[in-house]
């Protein structure tokens, strides 16, 4: 299988990106070393003592299943299959961290009875598709750095939480491989959305296709789909549906070497744009805009950005884009920043006049992340505070206090 053809290009991206700023090589190196990686060996044993395992004596019809996925998509490395006693209707995959330990793929007994053989064949490429993709192994790494995810900084977090959509749109391509019968993967996931079997409702899968439509309409009207784990239902039906109608997927089914399929990834794009959209909103392009304008700005008043600035301003885009770091090039790319500046404060203050205090925080922030009082910025502030937002001196000096009083952290290390 052509694995690197049939993955989302952003989801190889993020992924790619995600791995190196966790250190993915040199951290899987220390964990193989302290052999904390063997934890595969856990999973067989709490596996083996309380789900089932599928093997060709016990569940011939599983295991056969099973392992025509498997030969389908072209995986040559062991994988076990265990099947869970649990109503949910879920499957999950575990990548083995020690080269020639099988991979796992557990799935729950609820999924096995809501589903039939086509549909769970879909599944099970989906399970396998993310141990292909290797974005098991990134999962891993992410678990193991961030095993509470609420200390995960948010540079990061939106960024990931975007990753792993993408990477169960790649895991879907491996499920339709795995059973490329669009009717099927439809009521599949009409069953798992909805908890109902055939023996309630006979799906009529041309006229939920068309429902599903009309729901990616609002969809992309209403803007935003970012805050979900998995993307949901709509946008993963039609880009099943994309690529099953590619040309990356003819060749790559004909076991053909794919070529760049640029219709697909165009919409593609169009069709992933809301999982990429922090927000929609007029006020929250303006405040972006005005982060990395002012912050520019600010930062270099004396002729020298500091990491430390430079890092505060990608933290603070960051509640606004998953790519801090390309937007704040393109503002400095326009060659425009003060200008920039001045129209995002007048904007911001038009649509919430209130958002004045949170902009003068913010370049106080900026003033002392350094651990230093720079009188350019002192005066700057006041210059800002004056012209821009309409305070006077006392109200400012008063902004000011109150920000050194709770934030300020003086440098004791720098010579006179």
């Amino acid at each position: 299988m052509f694995v690197d053809e049939i993955r989302l290009p952003l989801e190889k991206y993020l992924g790619n990106d995600i791995y190196a700023r966790l250190e993915g090589d040199i951290l899987s190196y220390i964990l193989a070393e302290c052999d904390m990686q063997n934890s595969n060996s856990e999973w067989h044993f709490i596996l083996q003592g309380h789900s089932f395992k599928a093997m060709p004596n016990l569940a011939p019809g599983l295991t056969g299943l099973f392992g025509d996925v498997v030969k389908k998509l072209g995986f040559t490395e062991p994988v076990e299959f265990y099947i869970n006693n649990s109503p949910e209707l879920n499957a999950a995959a575990i990548a083995s961290s020690v080269e020639g330990e099988p991979h796992i793929i557990n799935i729950n007994s609820g999924l096995i009875q809501m589903l039939t053989d086509q549909e769970l064949r879909f599944v099970v490429g989906h399970e396998l598709g993310h141990i292909i993709s290797r974005n098991a192994n990134i999962s891993r790494l992410i678990r193991f750095v961030y095993p509470n995810p609420d200390r995960m900084p948010l540079l990061l977090r939106h960024k990931i939480n975007v990753w792993q959509k993408f990477a169960e749109l790649t895991a879907d391509r491996y499920g339709f491989i795995a059973n490329p019968d669009m009717a099927s993967c439809i009521s599949g996931f009409f069953k798992l959305s909805s908890g109902l079997n055939s023996d309630r409702i006979k799906l009529d899968y041309k006229a939920y296709l068309a429902e599903n439509e009309e729901i990616l309409a609002r969809l992309r009207e209403g803007g935003s789909a970012n805050y979900l784990s998995h993307p949901i239902n709509p946008i993963r039906i039609k880009a099943i549906q994309l690529f099953a109608e590619s040309k990356l997927y003819k060749q790559a089914s004909h076991n053909h070497q794919p070529e760049k399929d640029d219709v697909l990834e165009s919409a593609m794009d169009e069709l992933t744009g809301t999982l990429i959209t922090l927000t929609n909103s007029a006020l929250d392009y303006y405040r972006k805009q005005f982060v990395a304008s002012a912050g520019l700005v600010l930062a270099h008043l004396d002729n020298e950005i500091k990491q430390e600035e430079y890092n505060l301003i990608l933290s603070t885009l960051s509640e606004f884009t998953i790519f801090p770091a390309e937007f704040l090039q393109s503002i400095i790319d326009t060659g425009k920043v003060p200008d920039l500046m001045m129209e995002a404060i007048s904007k911001i203050l038009e649509i919430s006049p209130s958002d004045r205090y949170m902009m003068f925080d913010l370049l106080m922030e900026l003033a002392q992340v350094d651990k230093e009082l720079d009188q350019q910025e002192i005066s700057f502030l006041f210059e800002a505070g004056t012209n821009m937002f309409g305070m006077n001196r006392k109200e400012i000096a008063q902004l000011m206090a109150a920000n050194i009083q709770r934030g300020f952290v003086p440098d004791l290390y720098k010579s006179n």
